[in-house]
Formats: C-alpha cells, sequence, structure tokens
C-alpha cells in the first residue's frame, strides 16, 4: 500500500495507481480466474474476497487515498460481477471487510479503539463467509456480520 504521502490528490501518481490495482484489484480476479476449475469441482464452492470499507463510495466520508480507495472500490465492482457469473453455477461470493486490525503495516491501528488482533478479524471473517449462502452471494460485508453499503 503506498503511504498516505502519496495517495493525495496532489501527489497520487499513475506508477502507484498502477501498484495498488494490480494488488488490489487484479490479482484478485486473476488468481480467481486460475482456480476457477478446482473451485468448480468442490462441494460447496465460496470466494471471499477481502476488501475495505474504504472501497465502499456511499461510506466515504473523509476523502483521500485515492489509489486505495479506488482499487478497493473497482475490486468490490469485480466481485459483484464474478457473484452474477458464478450464482448460477452455485458458487457464493462474499465481499468482506476486516475492520480495523492491529498490524505492523500501520502500527498507529493499534490505538484505534475497536481494533482487534489479527487471529480475532480471521476468525470472524471465517464466520461470515461460511454463513453465507447464494442469497448473500455479491454483498459486502463487516466482520461482525453486518451489510456494508456501496
Amino acid at each position: 500500500m503506498a503511504s498516505h504521502a502519496e495517495d493525495t490528490l496532489e501527489t497520487v501518481s499513475s506508477a502507484v495507481l498502477a501498484k495498488t490495482f494490480e494488488t488490489n484489484t487484479f490479482g484478485p480476479l486473476l488468481l480467481t480466474q486460475a482456480l476457477l476449475p478446482n473451485l468448480l469441482a468442490s462441494s460447496h464452492p465460496r470466494i471471499g474476497m477481502m476488501s475495505s470499507r474504504v472501497g465502499s463510495i456511499a461510506d466515504n466520508s473523509t476523502g483521500g487515498m485515492y489509489a486505495y480507495r479506488a482499487s478497493k472500490a473497482a475490486l468490490n465492482s469485480v466481485c459483484k460481477s464474478m457473484a452474477m457469473d458464478l450464482r448460477p453455477k452455485g458458487v457464493v461470493v462474499v465481499i468482506l471487510h476486516p475492520g480495523i486490525v492491529k498490524t505492523n503495516i500501520a502500527p498507529s491501528t493499534h490505538a484505534i479503539p475497536g481494533a482487534v488482533e489479527p487471529e480475532e478479524a480471521a476468525s470472524k471473517l471465517w464466520a461470515v463467509l461460511m454463513s453465507k449462502d447464494l442469497e448473500d452471494t455479491g454483498k459486502f460485508w463487516h466482520r461482525e456480520g453486518q451489510e456494508l453499503p456501496w
């Protein structure tokens, strides 16, 4: 992820945009494409894509983070299309927001109220993924189970 200083209206570059989209949007799409034959052979196929609430256009009240926000919004769009394409094949696609997680990537998150350890986030995300079925496919979910706005 680009630093905050590299991802502002005044500073974002095509290189930052390209790298961020390659990682956050193109990577998940192309990995799913590569794994699709195996996925379709599963008795209960499902895909969980890690997005972020900052990819929600409706929930954007702070601006900034142009490359990151746009790449996650694009991922959400890709996942919605994927959900529509794979629904007839019985594949559930779940778009997930982990909430604030205490990581070394952003040590400042450790002091934010509501931030959780990675193990807790992973456990809750797994529970959300496993609780969804075809009526939930293509929707955007918080780790606590509530649906998020687009």
